[in-house]
């Protein structure tokens, strides 16, 4: 195969490795300027990844196009259209990430039971919702650039929340808004799998992610610091989630791995 992977910060260096080590060709676009010296001298590279779509394109079949962030969905979906291989995402995959209240409402018309969700445009409004409407919540930014910023919060009367609302500093990526979800009490557990286009590659991968910096469930919140995962007897929470949401990736043209987090 011929492979030209995508992204910020070569997060799958690993898997170019492999994939060179197993004889195929590989090149990697970094656009982060502070990771691209990762895999000198191990890996082809390239400053300029559009340059290299002719080198994809003479493969035929055998050449592939790997994106490895969220929020190039709508390139992705121009790409397969000009005929390219492309696996990574679709412009409805980003849309499920970063618009968390549609992403909600349409797990909800699915069948899955959701948390309440309730999606602010500025601050102001949503700390005028937590002082009339005091509670547990949790925060989630809709940008991919303010994941970092996502919290749950710990007290009963939302304080918490509306204290770091009120102090965060502004940002353009601000402008995607915000949601707030009803805090809901259990053990956070993924599922995923792979989409082909067609269908889900099985079985199916479930996960149970380390969120503390520290073991033993210490420390602040961060996006992951560990995951154990399995793929033995996931079938069945598979078909009772994230199976449901199989046509609507089909019906967009949707390749790559989906993600569903759920708290049990």
């Amino acid at each position: 195969m011929r492979v030209l992977g995508i992204g910020n910060y070569c997060d799958l260096a690993a898997l170019y490795l492999r994939l060179s080590a197993e004889g195929h060709e590989v090149k990697v676009f970094i656009d982060a300027p502070l990771c691209r010296n990762i895999l000198n001298g191990m890996i082809a590279k390239t400053d300029d990844w559009r340059s290299e779509l002719q080198w994809v394109k003479s493969a035929g079949g055998e050449g592939i196009i790997l994106f490895e962030n969220v929020s190039c969905g709508g390139l992705q979906d121009e790409l397969r259209k000009d005929g390219f291989n492309v696996i990574g995402g679709s412009a409805f995959g980003d849309r499920l990430e970063v618009d968390r209240a549609y992403a909600q409402s349409l797990l909800a018309e699915l069948g899955l039971s959701t948390a309440a969700t309730y999606h602010f445009s500025q601050r102001q409004e949503g700390l005028r919702f937590l002082r009339e409407r005091p509670g547990r919540y949790v925060l989630k930014f809709n940008s991919p650039d303010l994941a970092h910023r996502n919290f749950a919060g710990g007290l009963a009367d939302g304080r918490d929340i509306s204290a770091l609302l009120q102090n965060l500093p502004d940002t353009p990526a601000d402008e995607a808004g915000f949601v707030l979800m009803d805090f809901i009490d259990g053990v956070e557990m993924g599922v995923g799998a792979y989409f082909d286009g067609e269908k889900f590659l099985r079985p199916a991968c479930l996960d149970w992610e380390h969120k503390r910096f520290f073991p033993g469930d210490l420390g602040e919140l961060t996006g992951e610091m560990g995951t154990v995962a399995t793929f033995e007897n996931s079938t069945l929470f598979f078909e009772k989630t994230l199976a449901k949401i199989e046509p609507l990736l089909r019906r967009h043209g949707h390749c790559g791995y989906v993600n569903l987090n759920t708290i049990v």
